[in-house]
């Protein structure tokens, strides 16, 4: 099993760039993701489909549109 250093090393840069992003502003959804990252949304997918599988954010479905998913960080 891999050390949390060990895989945050292991991450791309948008991975990095959203994960922290996402430790700042707390629960987001992808579109929010885009603004404040100024990233392609088909690189901020990628990103979030990385720290999922890493297990470093958890989906939300937001309750109030259930078309969209708040992401948060798991730590």
């Amino acid at each position: 099993m891999l050390e949390k250093s060990e895989v945050t090393e292991s991450l791309p840069p948008s991975a990095l760039e959203v994960l922290s992003v996402l430790r700042r502003e707390g629960p987001l959804t992808p579109k929010d993701l885009f603004e404040k990252t100024d990233l392609a949304p088909r690189t901020v997918r990628y990103a979030l489909k990385v720290l999922l599988e890493y297990k470093l954010v958890k989906k939300i479905p937001n309750l109030q549109d259930l078309r969209q998913n708040f992401y948060v960080v798991l730590e």
